[in-house]
């Protein structure tokens, strides 16, 4: 791996400003799985707040099952250890995709939260995430793994061409790994903590999908139209059906409809 594409854990806590998100941090060059690494280091009583960070995924994984396109030295592929109450874990949805989208408009204003965890930059995904969460005792042990396309160029998979960018795709410039993830990991510390109300308003703010026309693909059934209005305090995405009547949507998947 060329001595470039090493991530520089001093710089990394230089830029971190947490009490506790970030602070035990567990560097990998090449892993199976961020999220697998995570589990085992909670289960040998890893503290909240730990950091998994790999430079390489063999078997990345998405949401649904999907693999996650995981190139070695030039992205982001995270886990993190989090020991919530339960108010926090149910705010777990919006908080992390708002700690992501506002870690990466520095670097790129025009991120946008594509719901319900995605980041797009240009009508293009640069950002995913998956939350896995298992109880223990009143503590919800959870564990949102996050993969930013950071530098690399996806479209090197022909199978991206047009559906995926990078940060440094979308600005023009190389994007410092360290400083992105420091401050996500402080937006991270800042949201678990903040009101609802305030999490719920900034959410909503930087959701690309509100007041547009889309298609919702239902886990089983046909896709339908409707209109995105709202997020409700959980995260899910109400949207007004042809016929006035509105739904909360939680397990679809959801397209934006063409123009």
């Amino acid at each position: 791996m060329p001595a470039r594409y090493d991530f520089d854990p001093r710089t990394f806590q230089g830029h971190l400003a947490t009490s506790l998100v970030g602070r035990f941090l567990v560097y990998r060059v090449v892993v199976g799985s961020t999220m697998d690494i995570a589990r085992r280091e909670a289960a040998e009583g890893a503290p909240h707040g730990t950091l998994v960070l790999a430079e390489e995924q063999t078997s990345g994984r998405g949401r649904k099952g999907r693999s996650f396109f995981s190139p070695r030295g030039e992205n982001i592929y995270a886990t993190f250890v989090l020991r919530l109450d339960v108010e926090q874990h149910r705010r777990l949805p919006m908080a992390v995709p708002l700690a992501v989208c506002r870690a990466c408009e520095v670097f790129c204003p025009d991120a946008r939260i594509k719901w319900p965890n995605d980041i797009w930059i240009g009508g293009e995904k640069a950002s995913g995430m998956l939350i896995d969460a298992e109880y223990a005792g009143s503590e919800v042990i959870a564990y949102p793994g996050i993969g930013i396309n950071v530098n690399g160029d996806p479209t090197v998979n022909p199978e991206l061409r047009g559906i995926a960018t990078s940060l440094r795709r979308a600005s023009g410039r190389p994007v410092p790994r360290e400083e992105l993830l420091a401050r996500l990991c402080n937006e991270l510390e800042t949201w678990l903590e903040a009101p609802t109300q305030s999490l719920a308003r900034e959410y909503r703010a930087r959701n690309l999908l509100l007041g547009r026309e889309i298609l919702v693909h239902p886990p089983s059934g046909e896709p339908y139209p409707a209109r995105a209005t709202d997020v409700d305090a959980d995260g899910a995405l109400v949207v007004e059906l042809a016929d006035g009547r509105r739904e909360a949507l939680r397990a679809a998947e959801v397209t934006v409809r063409p123009s």
